[in-house]
């Protein structure tokens, strides 16, 4: 087990791994698995952009990032 914890948004599996930051405050990154489509960078562990105080916040920030790229990747058609 690598830490991550498997989440369906939109129709998609995106695995989110929370991480405490020094000195204090949490962070989280996440990567999105479609289908066989996939574009390569998908795969790729994304971060989420700034400290948040609890592990819920970056959860969720990162649920949202991840919602963001897998709508954004729909309207693209692929």
């Amino acid at each position: 087990m690598d830490g991550f914890v498997r989440h369906q948004i939109e129709g998609a599996s995106v695995d989110i791994e929370v991480i405490p930051t020094a000195p204090h405050g949490f962070a989280a990154r996440f990567r999105i698995f479609c289908d066989a489509t996939d574009e390569p960078d998908w795969h790729a562990v994304h971060v989420t952009n700034g400290v948040f105080d609890t592990a819920q916040e970056a959860e969720e920030a990162a649920k949202s990032v991840a919602l963001v790229r897998i709508l954004s990747h729909g309207e693209r058609g692929h």
